[in-house]
């Protein structure tokens, strides 16, 4: 029996200027091995239009700090008009891509509880399930106590995300 619950709900970015969408990339996995994270691609489409390209980028990180629990951070990046450009700068040309780009995290929390208990009938584990959810509701149950933690590596990607945009845009002008 799993249990999912929603921690971080649509934490978003919006940014709309210069990047280069391979060092985006690299800095999702970058963040993801300092974070001791898994990284599952779910989709990387690409789409050509009259304005640009359009990239989409959905990415699932998670890692099992404890047996039963599973943080999960699902990434969906939206790169809309992505055009190549180039600048001349002291003597170097910066090629570097023009976008507007739409990010939205969302952190969930998944626990198993077939470890927990032994699972010999199932009218016990519903039945210990309700208890302690609803009866013996001092204290924090298993799921609340690693809710921190998620929400901890949520905001921290969405401000080394932040963080990229904003240097990206002082080293292009």
């Amino acid at each position: 029996m799993v249990e999912k619950k929603h921690v971080v709900v649509g934490l978003m970015l919006k940014y709309n200027g210069p990047l280069s969408v391979e060092d985006f990339y690299r800095e999702v996995d970058k963040w993801c091995k300092e974070k001791g994270m898994e990284k599952e691609i779910k989709r990387k489409s690409e789409e050509v239009k009259s304005k640009g390209k359009r990239i989409e980028y959905v990415v699932e990180l998670w890692k099992n700090p404890v047996r039963a629990v599973k943080h999960m951070v699902q990434l969906r990046v939206l790169f809309d008009n992505v055009t190549e450009a180039s600048k001349k700068s002291k003597g170097r040309t910066i090629n570097f891509n023009q976008a507007s780009v739409f990010v939205n995290i969302e952190g969930w929390l998944e626990t198993s509880l077939t470890s927990r208990w032994t699972q010999v009938n199932p009218l016990y584990a519903f039945l210990r399930t309700m208890y302690d959810k609803y009866i013996w509701g001092i204290g924090q149950s298993i799921t609340e106590r690693y809710e921190g933690g998620i929400q901890a590596d949520s905001y921290d990607l969405h401000k080394r995300l932040k963080s990229f945009f904003e240097l990206y845009k002082i080293k292009v002008s």
